[in-house]
């Protein structure tokens, strides 16, 4: 039997006189080509060659997001051509052996394809596109790519085909953006054991010097590596995670989900991100399994979302993805530009709503002064009295649609008032206050005390003083408009 060291000198000695050798596919072929010459591809290859312009594109998005549909292939890379022309062409794909296709039905109404990438298409994105060498295990001491046995779904594919759904979404509207799922973290490779939680995706900021190199050509991306060859070729280059994505199946306990939000708790500084979210969207008992991640969230962030050291997005897909590109948007400061932070404008309201109803003054306390006296766990946005002396509180929190923040925040207060503080206080709002009427779509607290305010309707009616509050009885809801 010949060892290991004889097989490499073997395998040295046919790479050497191979590069003597004229190759059938041209001189341009590269040297990690006539390393794969394993297989005759030549036709596979030059098939996709010939429209390279769609194919390789198609080839490196099913090697970076393992598996897709025609329509995520359409949204997220080619917003301009014609779904048909794309599932055409992944069909042909496929039936070039260059994709394998699986028929998932129960993901949607009807039976769905989704297309991954073959040992065939594998070698044709290793070759022409990263054009890295081929791993070889026992061989190899380490990966150049990543193999099908890292790209496979396995039984995920329900999971995996709405992670994807979500994760497309923003990657439309940032194609330049950083982005990977957990397997590619720059860090785990290197922390796998000290990791106890495992992201379903993650969005990176890159420093300038990847973001310059990815300009330049989009396989010069290091998260299309694996972390030892990424280490070695790409030294300079650092990420930090700026949004973590868990697509919830339903299936954690409450303790689960306690246990998974701590793992994120539990991370090194710079590897944790500065937003969290997430999204169930299943439909059955969907409002009951929404507030028990909220409730967890809370339960595990409280001190984070307090100190404002995280952002937390959580609702169905469309929820939250809105929310997220929000976030990403404003350069991660959720309410810059949002007209209801003008606090003059705010005291110009207040003072028409006091005038119209002649109730006397109403005053917009000082913020900071008013958390120092009353020793409030965190600072509103805003304080309302009635009166100079008034027992009546209204505390204004600005809220979006999706964004967990302000309600834990609220919690966070009434906590301190079942434990018998604010006693000097008869009547105390707690206010949130939205852009518009999305707060009708928001997943909601069962909070009588909470009251939702949409700014577009106090700028028409040019006062303060109308909201809504939800009202439900015998299984029903309710919204009644109440003055504050």
């Amino acid at each position: 039997m010949e060892t290991i060291d004889q097989v490499n000198l073997n395998r040295h000695n046919q790479q050497q006189s191979s590069e003597d050798t004229a190759f059938n596919e041209g001189a341009n072929e590269t040297k990690a080509s006539k390393r794969n010459k394993g297989y005759d591809l030549s036709d596979v290859r030059y098939f996709t060659e010939r429209n390279a312009d769609i194919d390789y594109k198609i080839l490196l998005a099913l090697y970076e997001h393992r598996a897709l549909t025609a329509a995520q292939l359409k949204r997220g890379w080619f917003p301009t051509l014609h779904e048909n022309s794309i599932r055409n062409r992944t069909k042909t794909l496929a039936e070039r052996r260059i994709l394998t296709v699986n028929v998932k039905a129960g993901i949607k109404t009807r039976p769905i394809k989704m297309y991954s990438l073959s040992a065939f298409g594998l070698r044709i994105v290793t070759e022409n596109i990263l054009q890295v060498m081929e791993y070889v295990p026992l061989l190899d001491e380490k990966k150049e790519h990543y193999t099908i046995d890292d790209l496979k779904v396995r039984s995920q594919h329900y999971h995996h085909f709405e992670l994807q759904e979500w994760v497309i979404g923003i990657r439309a509207k940032w194609p330049e953006m950083f982005h990977c799922e957990w397997r590619r973290f720059p860090f785990l490779d290197e922390l796998e054991n000290a990791i106890r939680v495992k992201p379903d995706w993650l969005f990176l900021e890159g420093d300038e010097e990847t973001l310059s190199l990815t300009r330049d050509h989009s396989t010069n991306n290091p998260l299309l590596y694996p972390f030892l060859y990424r280490k070695s070729m790409f030294k300079h280059s650092s990420f930090s995670p700026t949004l973590c994505l868990e697509c919830d199946r339903g299936t954690m306990s409450r303790t689960e989900l306690v246990e998974k939000w701590e793992g994120y708790r539990s991370l090194p500084n710079k590897y944790k991100a500065q937003a969290i979210a997430v999204f169930y969207n299943n439909k059955n008992n969907s409002d009951m399994r929404h507030r028990l991640i909220r409730d967890t969230l809370r339960h595990a962030f409280e001190l984070d979302v307090i100190g404002n050291e995280v952002h937390l997005f959580q609702g169905d897909e469309h929820l939250t993805q809105r929310a997220a590109s929000l976030y990403f948007e404003r350069g991660k400061e959720l309410l810059k530009d949002e007209e209801m932070t003008d606090e003059k404008e705010l005291i110009t309201l207040i003072e028409a709503y006091a005038r119209s109803l002649e109730r006397g003054d109403v005053f917009l306390l000082d913020v900071d002064k008013t958390v120092q006296h009353l020793h409030l766990p965190v600072s509103p946005d805003s304080i309302i009295a009635k009166q100079q002396e008034s027992t009546s509180l209204h505390f204004v929190f600005f809220a979006l649609a999706g964004w967990v923040n302000p309600l834990i925040k609220i919690q966070s207060i009434k906590r301190l008032l079942k434990e018998g503080h604010l006693s000097q206080f008869s009547d105390i709002k707690y206010i949130l206050l939205y852009p518009d009427k999305s707060f009708l779509e928001d997943i909601r607290p069962m909070d009588e005390d909470v009251y939702y305010v949409s700014y577009q309707e106090v700028k028409e009616n040019k006062a303060w003083g109308k909201a809504h509050q939800e009202q439900r009885r015998h299984r029903q809801v309710k919204w009644l408009e109440v003055l504050l």
